[in-house]
């Protein structure tokens, strides 16, 4: 299944995280940020479910943040309660998240949650280095302890997503092997893809991740893993565009500062984020009209960035864009510097992998993100 097939509007739940991890590409502000902005309006998650179920294939809602979702814990219920009142027992939740939550969230995960995924870095010596928790403290025990819970859990999809870092790119196999012995069906590894928030952050070598990727998907297929990249989400089929923040209508990411996003990456609106990720936002909740009003001229835009307009810019004459669709809008948009241009390091990276992992054949059981 071609990862855009994946319709969901997500809410981008908190501005507050729990976790300082090392390459995290959001902006640290701290106390700057507005309290009446560090969580998702009700009202406004209201509006956003009733245009987007109103639309959708599915009513299919997630969770994500610009922090930790489960940080607005009491918002996330509130939210799951509204979304049963207009879809009912077809209301389907995902919720990605770091995993480090309490029994009672866990207990509440567990009776509403169908799709999981824990982000986890692999084992303690490397989670708690990159994703060490705010006071200092290592995040591996609660991490590792939630994860064990959920991959026991039979109802529930659930997998686990670890960032590398470039010194690490050969440790994918250890990585899975540890999850594994977590029972771990399900993995995501994405390499540590710097932004304009965080510059200090090299580019990563991404060809030499995909050759390390490419025994470890095997590895991980021979122990009954299903191992996944960004990279390589539409491998399964042709697709028109790459993911869900591009499509005809674009899947709306609902912001903690009242704004419509098409990606994970654009998590905030005008007044907190700058730079080419601006482009991304296009729409803003009008609290004291209770309506979502949109930039039509930016969404459509957005929407443009397809393999029809591509074959005929920047990708041209590739021979793998309706596999690839230029990658993921948000990473290859900051690297390049605009909405339509293709990130080098990011094309030669895919290439790679397409000339060892087959094409067509039905592959990814899941989608991540």
């Amino acid at each position: 299944m071609g990862h855009y097939r994946k319709h969901c509007i997500s809410f981008l739940m908190s501005s507050t995280c729990n976790l300082d991890c090392t390459y995290c590409y959001v902006p640290h502000w701290g106390n700057t940020v507005e309290p009446c902005d560090r969580t998702v309006d009700l009202d406004f998650a209201v509006a956003g479910m009733k245009e987007f179920f109103s639309w959708a294939p599915k009513p299919a809602i997630r969770f994500f943040a610009a922090g930790e979702p489960t940080v607005g814990f009491k918002r996330m219920t509130e939210i799951v309660d509204e979304g049963r009142k207009l879809a009912g027992d077809k209301l389907q939740v995902e919720l990605q998240t770091n995993g480090v939550f309490n029994g009672h969230i866990a207990d509440w995960v567990d009776k509403n949650v169908q799709i999981l995924w824990i982000s986890c870095d692999g084992p303690p010596e490397y989670q708690d280095k990159q994703r060490p928790a705010v006071n200092g403290r290592a995040s591996s025990p609660i991490v590792e302890k939630n994860i064990r819970r959920f991959a026991e859990h039979s109802k529930m999809q659930f997998g686990c997503r670890a960032t590398f870092l470039s010194e690490n790119f050969d440790k994918q196999i250890a990585v899975l092997d540890y999850f594994r012995s977590l029972g771990v069906k399900y993995v995501c590894g994405a390499p540590a893809y710097s932004s304009t928030v965080n510059e200090k952050t090299p580019v990563p070598m991404l060809v030499r991740f995909a050759q390390e990727f490419v025994p470890a998907f095997y590895h991980a297929q021979k122990n009954g893993q299903f191992y996944q990249t960004h990279l390589m989400v539409n491998f399964d089929e042709e697709v028109d565009s790459y993911c869900r923040a591009c499509t005809t209508p674009v899947c709306p990411q609902l912001t903690s500062d009242g704004h419509v996003s098409c990606c994970d990456w654009a998590c905030f609106g005008e007044k907190y984020l700058t730079g080419v990720l601006q482009d991304l936002v296009y729409g803003k909740w009008d609290k004291e009209k209770k309506e979502i009003v949109y930039n039509d001229e930016r969404k459509a835009n957005i929407e443009a960035r397809n393999v029809k307009n591509l074959v005929e810019g920047d990708c041209k004459g590739c021979p793998i864009v309706k596999h690839c669709a230029e990658g993921c809008i948000g990473k290859v948009m900051v690297r390049s510097g605009g909405l339509h241009k293709m990130d080098p390091n990011w094309c030669a990276a895919t290439r790679y992998l397409a000339e060892h992992i087959p094409l067509n054949t039905g592959i990814y059981p899941v989608n991540h993100s």
